[in-house]
Protein backbone atom coordinates (compact mmCIF):
# COMPACT_ATOMS: atom_id res chain seq x y z
CA UNK A 1 0.00 0.00 0.00
CA UNK A 2 2.83 2.39 0.88
CA UNK A 3 4.56 1.54 -2.42
CA UNK A 4 1.33 2.18 -4.32
CA UNK A 5 0.86 5.53 -2.56
CA UNK A 6 4.47 6.40 -3.33
CA UNK A 7 3.97 5.58 -7.03
CA UNK A 8 0.83 7.70 -7.10
CA UNK A 9 2.70 10.65 -5.61
CA UNK A 10 5.51 10.24 -8.16
CA UNK A 11 2.94 10.06 -10.98
CA UNK A 12 1.18 13.18 -9.67
CA UNK A 13 4.47 15.08 -9.53
CA UNK A 14 5.36 13.90 -13.04
CA UNK A 15 2.00 14.94 -14.49
CA UNK A 16 2.13 18.28 -12.70
CA UNK A 17 5.62 19.00 -13.99
CA UNK A 18 4.60 17.87 -17.48
CA UNK A 19 1.59 20.19 -17.39
CA UNK A 20 3.66 23.11 -16.18
CA UNK A 21 6.26 22.42 -18.87
CA UNK A 22 3.57 22.28 -21.54
CA UNK A 23 2.05 25.58 -20.43
CA UNK A 24 5.53 27.06 -20.28
CA UNK A 25 6.47 25.77 -23.73
CA UNK A 26 3.29 27.13 -25.34
CA UNK A 27 3.91 30.56 -23.86
CA UNK A 28 7.60 30.47 -24.77
CA UNK A 29 6.79 29.57 -28.37
CA UNK A 30 4.14 32.28 -28.56
CA UNK A 31 6.54 34.89 -27.21
CA UNK A 32 9.30 33.74 -29.59
CA UNK A 33 6.92 34.20 -32.50
CA UNK A 34 5.89 37.63 -31.24
CA UNK A 35 9.50 38.74 -30.76
CA UNK A 36 10.58 37.75 -34.25
CA UNK A 37 7.73 39.66 -35.92
CA UNK A 38 7.77 43.42 -36.40
CA UNK A 39 4.07 44.01 -36.98
CA UNK A 40 0.73 42.33 -36.32
CA UNK A 41 -2.66 43.13 -37.76
CA UNK A 42 -5.85 41.55 -36.43
CA UNK A 43 -9.59 41.97 -36.13
CA UNK A 44 -10.83 41.84 -32.57
CA UNK A 45 -14.12 41.48 -30.79
CA UNK A 46 -13.64 43.00 -27.34
CA UNK A 47 -16.33 42.68 -24.69
CA UNK A 48 -16.55 43.92 -21.15
CA UNK A 49 -19.17 43.62 -18.42
CA UNK A 50 -18.89 45.77 -15.31
CA UNK A 51 -19.66 44.27 -11.92
CA UNK A 52 -23.24 45.44 -11.51
CA UNK A 53 -24.32 45.12 -15.14
CA UNK A 54 -26.41 42.15 -16.29
CA UNK A 55 -25.18 42.32 -19.86
CA UNK A 56 -22.21 43.46 -21.92
CA UNK A 57 -21.35 47.05 -21.11
CA UNK A 58 -18.92 47.24 -24.04
CA UNK A 59 -18.84 45.30 -27.28
CA UNK A 60 -16.25 46.56 -29.76
CA UNK A 61 -15.44 45.15 -33.19
CA UNK A 62 -12.19 46.72 -34.29
CA UNK A 63 -9.31 46.34 -36.69
CA UNK A 64 -5.91 46.86 -35.08
CA UNK A 65 -2.50 47.33 -36.69
CA UNK A 66 0.52 47.26 -34.40
CA UNK A 67 4.16 47.97 -35.19
CA UNK A 68 6.62 47.17 -32.45
CA UNK A 69 9.27 49.63 -31.19
CA UNK A 70 11.11 48.71 -28.01
CA UNK A 71 12.36 52.28 -27.73
CA UNK A 72 8.83 53.66 -27.37
CA UNK A 73 8.23 54.28 -23.67
CA UNK A 74 4.50 55.03 -23.94
CA UNK A 75 2.93 52.01 -25.67
CA UNK A 76 5.85 49.96 -26.99
CA UNK A 77 5.08 50.73 -30.62
CA UNK A 78 2.92 52.58 -33.12
CA UNK A 79 -0.64 51.54 -33.92
CA UNK A 80 -3.84 52.29 -35.81
CA UNK A 81 -7.22 51.30 -34.39
CA UNK A 82 -10.33 51.33 -36.58
CA UNK A 83 -13.57 51.27 -34.61
CA UNK A 84 -16.88 52.35 -36.16
CA UNK A 85 -16.50 55.96 -37.33
CA UNK A 86 -13.59 56.77 -35.01
CA UNK A 87 -9.96 55.85 -35.73
CA UNK A 88 -7.03 56.24 -33.35
CA UNK A 89 -3.51 56.55 -34.68
CA UNK A 90 -0.28 56.75 -32.70
CA UNK A 91 2.88 57.55 -34.68
CA UNK A 92 5.33 57.32 -31.72
CA UNK A 93 5.03 61.09 -31.19
CA UNK A 94 1.35 62.01 -31.17
CA UNK A 95 -2.04 60.37 -30.75
CA UNK A 96 -4.62 61.32 -33.37
CA UNK A 97 -8.33 60.79 -32.75
CA UNK A 98 -9.90 60.71 -36.22
CA UNK A 99 -13.63 61.39 -36.44
CA UNK A 100 -14.72 60.41 -39.94
CA UNK A 101 -18.27 61.69 -39.58
CA UNK A 102 -17.11 65.17 -38.61
CA UNK A 103 -13.97 64.96 -40.77
CA UNK A 104 -11.99 66.17 -37.81
CA UNK A 105 -8.65 65.07 -36.31
CA UNK A 106 -7.72 65.93 -32.73
CA UNK A 107 -4.03 65.68 -31.79
CA UNK A 108 -2.89 64.63 -28.31
CA UNK A 109 0.61 64.71 -26.84
CA UNK A 110 1.26 61.45 -24.95
CA UNK A 111 4.85 62.32 -24.07
CA UNK A 112 3.47 65.31 -22.17
CA UNK A 113 1.03 63.25 -20.13
CA UNK A 114 -1.87 63.00 -22.57
CA UNK A 115 -1.56 59.24 -23.10
CA UNK A 116 -4.92 59.05 -21.29
CA UNK A 117 -6.48 59.66 -24.71
CA UNK A 118 -5.88 55.92 -25.16
CA UNK A 119 -5.01 54.52 -21.73
CA UNK A 120 -7.87 56.36 -20.05
CA UNK A 121 -10.36 55.12 -22.63
CA UNK A 122 -12.09 51.75 -22.79
CA UNK A 123 -10.88 51.36 -26.38
CA UNK A 124 -7.42 50.61 -24.95
CA UNK A 125 -8.67 47.07 -24.34
CA UNK A 126 -8.35 46.22 -28.04
CA UNK A 127 -4.58 46.79 -27.81
CA UNK A 128 -4.13 44.23 -25.04
CA UNK A 129 -2.89 41.45 -27.32
CA UNK A 130 0.47 40.78 -25.61
CA UNK A 131 2.27 41.82 -28.79
CA UNK A 132 3.78 45.19 -27.89
CA UNK A 133 4.95 43.88 -24.51
CA UNK A 134 5.52 40.23 -25.20
CA UNK A 135 7.15 38.97 -22.00
CA UNK A 136 4.18 39.68 -19.72
CA UNK A 137 2.94 36.08 -19.86
CA UNK A 138 6.27 34.47 -19.01
CA UNK A 139 6.60 36.87 -16.07
CA UNK A 140 3.21 35.72 -14.78
CA UNK A 141 4.42 32.11 -14.94
CA UNK A 142 7.21 32.97 -12.52
CA UNK A 143 4.83 34.43 -9.92
CA UNK A 144 4.73 31.87 -7.10
CA UNK A 145 1.36 33.19 -5.85
CA UNK A 146 -0.35 32.39 -9.17
CA UNK A 147 -1.75 28.92 -9.93
CA UNK A 148 -1.37 27.95 -13.60
CA UNK A 149 -3.23 25.10 -15.32
CA UNK A 150 -3.37 23.77 -18.88
CA UNK A 151 -6.37 22.07 -20.48
CA UNK A 152 -7.36 20.91 -23.94
CA UNK A 153 -10.79 22.28 -24.74
CA UNK A 154 -13.27 23.11 -27.46
CA UNK A 155 -13.82 26.86 -27.43
CA UNK A 156 -15.89 28.75 -30.01
CA UNK A 157 -16.19 25.54 -32.04
CA UNK A 158 -12.43 25.04 -32.28
CA UNK A 159 -9.85 22.94 -30.46
CA UNK A 160 -7.80 25.08 -28.13
CA UNK A 161 -5.07 24.83 -25.50
CA UNK A 162 -6.39 26.83 -22.56
CA UNK A 163 -3.86 28.19 -20.06
CA UNK A 164 -5.59 29.54 -16.96
CA UNK A 165 -3.94 31.86 -14.44
CA UNK A 166 -5.63 31.87 -11.03
CA UNK A 167 -4.38 34.87 -9.11
CA UNK A 168 -4.14 35.26 -5.37
CA UNK A 169 -7.15 36.99 -3.83
CA UNK A 170 -6.60 40.68 -3.21
CA UNK A 171 -9.58 41.43 -1.00
CA UNK A 172 -12.12 42.84 -1.47
CA UNK A 173 -11.72 41.43 -5.00
CA UNK A 174 -11.49 37.64 -5.31
CA UNK A 175 -11.53 34.68 -7.71
CA UNK A 176 -9.46 36.56 -10.27
CA UNK A 177 -8.87 34.42 -13.36
CA UNK A 178 -7.37 34.98 -16.79
CA UNK A 179 -7.48 32.27 -19.46
CA UNK A 180 -5.51 32.32 -22.71
CA UNK A 181 -6.69 30.18 -25.63
CA UNK A 182 -4.07 29.08 -28.15
CA UNK A 183 -4.61 27.16 -31.39
CA UNK A 184 -2.52 24.13 -32.40
CA UNK A 185 0.11 26.43 -33.92
CA UNK A 186 0.33 28.29 -30.59
CA UNK A 187 -1.26 31.47 -31.91
CA UNK A 188 -3.21 33.44 -29.34
CA UNK A 189 -6.90 33.35 -30.34
CA UNK A 190 -8.86 34.45 -27.27
CA UNK A 191 -8.48 35.76 -23.71
CA UNK A 192 -11.09 35.71 -20.96
CA UNK A 193 -10.66 37.56 -17.67
CA UNK A 194 -13.03 37.46 -14.70
CA UNK A 195 -13.05 38.77 -11.13
CA UNK A 196 -15.59 38.80 -8.30
CA UNK A 197 -16.40 41.71 -6.02
CA UNK A 198 -19.23 41.79 -3.47
CA UNK A 199 -21.26 39.01 -5.17
CA UNK A 200 -20.89 40.64 -8.59
CA UNK A 201 -18.73 39.51 -11.50
CA UNK A 202 -16.82 41.55 -14.02
CA UNK A 203 -15.42 40.00 -17.17
CA UNK A 204 -13.42 40.98 -20.24
CA UNK A 205 -13.16 38.99 -23.46
CA UNK A 206 -10.75 39.35 -26.38
CA UNK A 207 -11.29 37.31 -29.57
CA UNK A 208 -8.70 37.63 -32.36
CA UNK A 209 -9.33 36.77 -36.03
CA UNK A 210 -7.74 37.44 -39.44
CA UNK A 211 -4.25 37.80 -37.96
CA UNK A 212 -1.45 38.87 -40.28
CA UNK A 213 2.19 39.20 -39.29
CA UNK A 214 4.64 41.58 -40.98
CA UNK A 215 1.97 42.82 -43.38
CA UNK A 216 2.22 46.55 -42.60
CA UNK A 217 4.88 49.21 -42.15
CA UNK A 218 5.00 52.69 -40.66
CA UNK A 219 5.06 54.02 -44.20
CA UNK A 220 1.64 52.45 -44.80
CA UNK A 221 0.18 54.15 -41.73
CA UNK A 222 1.83 57.48 -42.51
CA UNK A 223 0.52 57.42 -46.08
CA UNK A 224 -3.01 56.65 -44.91
CA UNK A 225 -2.83 59.49 -42.41
CA UNK A 226 -1.40 62.00 -44.89
CA UNK A 227 -4.30 61.30 -47.25
CA UNK A 228 -6.74 62.22 -44.48
CA UNK A 229 -4.97 65.45 -43.51
CA UNK A 230 -5.72 66.96 -46.91
CA UNK A 231 -9.48 66.78 -46.38
CA UNK A 232 -9.88 66.80 -42.56
CA UNK A 233 -9.69 69.62 -40.04
CA UNK A 234 -6.76 69.11 -37.64
CA UNK A 235 -6.53 70.72 -34.21
CA UNK A 236 -4.56 70.24 -30.99
CA UNK A 237 -6.48 69.02 -27.97
CA UNK A 238 -7.23 71.93 -25.69
CA UNK A 239 -6.94 71.24 -21.99
CA UNK A 240 -9.97 72.46 -20.04
CA UNK A 241 -9.50 75.51 -17.87
CA UNK A 242 -8.38 74.14 -14.46
CA UNK A 243 -10.76 76.56 -12.77
CA UNK A 244 -13.67 75.00 -14.64
CA UNK A 245 -12.73 71.62 -13.18
CA UNK A 246 -12.62 72.81 -9.58
CA UNK A 247 -15.50 72.18 -7.18
CA UNK A 248 -17.52 75.13 -5.87
CA UNK A 249 -15.42 77.50 -3.77
CA UNK A 250 -15.79 77.89 -0.03
CA UNK A 251 -18.14 80.64 1.11
CA UNK A 252 -20.59 80.15 -1.76
CA UNK A 253 -24.17 79.29 -0.89
CA UNK A 254 -24.78 75.60 -1.55
CA UNK A 255 -27.04 75.06 -4.58
CA UNK A 256 -30.49 73.81 -3.62
CA UNK A 257 -31.30 70.27 -4.68
CA UNK A 258 -34.01 67.66 -4.42
CA UNK A 259 -33.65 63.91 -4.48
CA UNK A 260 -35.15 60.58 -3.51
CA UNK A 261 -34.14 58.84 -0.28
CA UNK A 262 -33.66 55.28 -1.51
CA UNK A 263 -33.79 53.59 1.89
CA UNK A 264 -36.84 55.50 3.15
CA UNK A 265 -38.61 55.62 -0.22
CA UNK A 266 -39.26 59.33 0.21
CA UNK A 267 -38.38 62.67 -1.40
CA UNK A 268 -35.92 65.05 0.27
CA UNK A 269 -34.45 68.49 -0.37
CA UNK A 270 -31.39 70.26 0.98
CA UNK A 271 -33.57 72.74 2.86
CA UNK A 272 -34.80 69.83 5.04
CA UNK A 273 -31.41 69.96 6.79
CA UNK A 274 -31.18 73.62 7.74
CA UNK A 275 -29.31 74.65 10.89
CA UNK A 276 -26.96 71.64 10.82
CA UNK A 277 -23.84 70.60 8.99
CA UNK A 278 -24.34 68.47 5.87
CA UNK A 279 -21.63 66.23 4.42
CA UNK A 280 -22.44 65.44 0.80
CA UNK A 281 -20.76 62.55 -1.02
CA UNK A 282 -21.33 62.22 -4.78
CA UNK A 283 -20.84 58.53 -5.57
CA UNK A 284 -22.10 55.45 -7.46
CA UNK A 285 -21.73 51.75 -6.80
CA UNK A 286 -19.34 50.88 -9.66
CA UNK A 287 -16.84 53.52 -8.49
CA UNK A 288 -14.11 51.72 -6.52
CA UNK A 289 -12.76 54.85 -4.76
CA UNK A 290 -16.35 55.64 -3.77
CA UNK A 291 -16.67 52.20 -2.21
CA UNK A 292 -13.43 52.66 -0.27
CA UNK A 293 -14.83 55.87 1.21
CA UNK A 294 -17.93 54.20 2.66
CA UNK A 295 -16.20 52.86 5.78
CA UNK A 296 -14.98 56.32 6.78
CA UNK A 297 -18.43 57.82 6.20
CA UNK A 298 -19.98 55.06 8.31
CA UNK A 299 -17.52 55.92 11.06
CA UNK A 300 -18.38 59.63 10.91
CA UNK A 301 -22.05 58.77 11.12
CA UNK A 302 -21.47 56.97 14.43
CA UNK A 303 -19.21 59.74 15.83
CA UNK A 304 -21.57 62.67 15.34
CA UNK A 305 -25.18 63.15 16.35
CA UNK A 306 -27.76 63.34 13.58
CA UNK A 307 -28.89 66.57 15.20
CA UNK A 308 -25.51 68.11 14.37
CA UNK A 309 -24.43 66.36 11.16
CA UNK A 310 -26.31 64.91 8.20
CA UNK A 311 -24.48 62.67 5.74
CA UNK A 312 -26.02 62.26 2.29
CA UNK A 313 -24.72 59.96 -0.43
CA UNK A 314 -25.88 61.61 -3.66
CA UNK A 315 -26.06 59.06 -6.48
CA UNK A 316 -26.85 60.15 -10.07
CA UNK A 317 -26.17 56.81 -11.79
CA UNK A 318 -27.97 53.96 -10.03
CA UNK A 319 -31.48 55.35 -10.38
CA UNK A 320 -32.81 53.06 -13.11
CA UNK A 321 -35.33 50.44 -12.06
CA UNK A 322 -33.05 47.55 -13.05
CA UNK A 323 -30.28 48.99 -10.82
CA UNK A 324 -32.33 49.49 -7.69
CA UNK A 325 -32.45 45.85 -6.55
CA UNK A 326 -28.67 45.60 -6.83
CA UNK A 327 -28.32 48.93 -5.07
CA UNK A 328 -30.32 47.55 -2.16
CA UNK A 329 -27.98 44.55 -1.89
CA UNK A 330 -24.94 46.82 -2.23
CA UNK A 331 -26.09 49.01 0.66
CA UNK A 332 -26.64 45.92 2.83
CA UNK A 333 -23.24 44.38 2.01
CA UNK A 334 -21.41 47.63 2.78
CA UNK A 335 -23.57 48.28 5.86
CA UNK A 336 -24.14 51.89 4.83
CA UNK A 337 -25.61 53.71 7.84
CA UNK A 338 -26.40 56.96 6.02
CA UNK A 339 -28.98 57.55 3.27
CA UNK A 340 -28.44 57.17 -0.46
CA UNK A 341 -30.16 60.00 -2.29
CA UNK A 342 -30.93 59.38 -5.96
CA UNK A 343 -30.52 62.62 -7.92
CA UNK A 344 -30.52 63.67 -11.56
CA UNK A 345 -27.61 65.08 -13.54
CA UNK A 346 -28.76 68.65 -12.95
CA UNK A 347 -27.58 68.30 -9.35
CA UNK A 348 -24.11 67.13 -10.41
CA UNK A 349 -23.90 70.06 -12.83
CA UNK A 350 -24.93 72.51 -10.11
CA UNK A 351 -22.13 71.16 -7.88
CA UNK A 352 -19.64 70.94 -10.79
CA UNK A 353 -18.95 67.26 -10.18
CA UNK A 354 -16.31 66.14 -12.70
CA UNK A 355 -15.03 63.02 -10.93
CA UNK A 356 -16.12 60.57 -8.24
CA UNK A 357 -16.24 60.65 -5.33
CA UNK A 358 -16.63 64.38 -4.76
CA UNK A 359 -17.22 65.65 -1.22
CA UNK A 360 -18.76 68.87 0.08
CA UNK A 361 -19.39 70.08 3.61
CA UNK A 362 -22.21 72.61 3.97
CA UNK A 363 -22.35 74.55 7.24
CA UNK A 364 -25.37 75.36 9.37
CA UNK A 365 -25.85 78.61 7.43
CA UNK A 366 -26.07 76.81 4.09
CA UNK A 367 -22.59 77.86 2.93
CA UNK A 368 -19.99 75.55 1.42
CA UNK A 369 -17.03 75.32 3.79
CA UNK A 370 -15.15 72.34 2.33
CA UNK A 371 -14.80 70.50 -0.98
CA UNK A 372 -12.56 67.69 -2.17
CA UNK A 373 -12.37 65.46 -5.23
CA UNK A 374 -11.29 61.86 -4.65
CA UNK A 375 -10.80 59.67 -1.61
CA UNK A 376 -7.70 59.04 0.47
CA UNK A 377 -6.77 58.36 4.07
CA UNK A 378 -5.47 61.94 4.23
CA UNK A 379 -8.85 63.28 3.12
CA UNK A 380 -10.60 61.16 5.75
CA UNK A 381 -8.50 62.68 8.52
CA UNK A 382 -8.96 66.17 7.09
CA UNK A 383 -12.76 65.90 7.09
CA UNK A 384 -12.85 64.43 10.59
CA UNK A 385 -10.52 67.14 11.92
CA UNK A 386 -12.62 69.95 10.44
CA UNK A 387 -15.91 68.53 11.68
CA UNK A 388 -14.51 68.15 15.19
CA UNK A 389 -13.67 71.88 15.19
CA UNK A 390 -16.97 73.02 13.78
CA UNK A 391 -19.32 70.73 15.66
CA UNK A 392 -18.98 71.21 19.41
Amino acid sequence: MKSFAYLLSILFIFLSCQEEKSANSIIQNFEKQVKKNKSWEYDINYKMKYFSSDEDTLNYNSNVRLIKYKSDTVFGGSFWIKNDSIDRYYDLENIYIINHKKKKITKFFPHKGQDWAINGNTISGVLDSYFLKANRLSKSLKDSTTVVSLNDTIFRDSKRNAIEFCFKDDLPTEKQRKTFFFDEDENLKSIIYSVKFQNEWQYNEWHFTNEKYNNITDTDLQLEFSNLINSYEVEDYKEPDPKEMEPIANGIEAPAFKGFNFQLNDSISLKDYRNKYVLVDFWYKDCFPCIKAIASLNKLRTEYSKNDLTILGLNPYDNKEKDKEKLKEFIEINEMNYPTILVDNEVTKAYNVRAYPTFYIIDDNGKIVYSKVGHSEKNEKEIDSLLSKWIK
